[in-house]
């Protein structure tokens, strides 16, 4: 009974491991694919003159119902003086998924010297029309837009603003960070993008 006892603890233990190392190898290679595309989205925007969104889409905002978040690259030849309507746009890529596991959460990072900087799942979301005929469709969706000499477009503002990739999953489209106890907080990835030179860095 001893021996049966131990060995299933050590199983469990063993298992809580494996599972923490994958949650963090898929926010790892989240990270890598969200920095990626902005790479991809700003370097586009600059050889095509052009503006680029890197559209962000939650579970509920397209037709799936797989509960993971979407990214895509969209371009906008005129960016129009009021974003707030529906904007004309041209997908460039198919939708990239990130892994079950992973979410973009919403909030600022409170842990910067300078005050906390904005998180684009915060800012208003912009409604893109895309596709002809009877594949037109339009979605409205959270975003990062970059302007032809490689600058953030928007959200609109003059500070840089910050990503959140954590660990966690969707509610009701509704993104939830996994908090491992009070004291090590959100496991996360945070990516901060200039405005001017809107390329993403790492800061933590």
């Amino acid at each position: 009974m001893l021996a049966v006892i131990a060995v299933t603890g050590i199983l469990l233990v063993a298992g809580v491991r494996l599972l923490g190392d994958t949650a963090a190898q898929a926010r790892r290679a989240a990270t890598d694919t969200v920095t990626g595309l902005i790479e991809q989205a700003r370097t586009t925007a600059i050889t095509t003159r052009s503006h680029v969104i890197l559209a962000i889409a939650e579970p509920g905002d397209l037709p799936t119902s797989d509960n993971r978040c979407r990214l895509g690259l969209f371009k906008v030849d005129d960016w129009p003086e009021d974003s707030t309507g529906e904007m004309p746009a041209v997908q460039l890529n198919r939708w990239r998924v990130l892994d079950i596991g992973v979410v973009l959460a919403a909030g600022e990072d409170n842990g910067q010297s300078n005050g906390p900087l904005p998180n684009p799942i915060d800012a208003p979301e912009l409604r893109i029309r895309y596709g002809s005929g009877a594949n037109a469709r339009t979605v409205k969706v959270h975003a990062l837009s970059f302007n032809p000499r490689g600058g953030l477009r928007f959200p609109e503002g003059s500070s840089p603003v910050q990503l959140r990739i954590a660990e966690g999953g969707y509610r009701n489209g509704v993104a939830m960070p996994v908090r491992r106890g009070e004291a090590s907080g959100v496991a996360e990835n945070r990516l901060k993008i200039g405005r001017v030179i809107a390329r993403p860095y790492r800061t933590n």
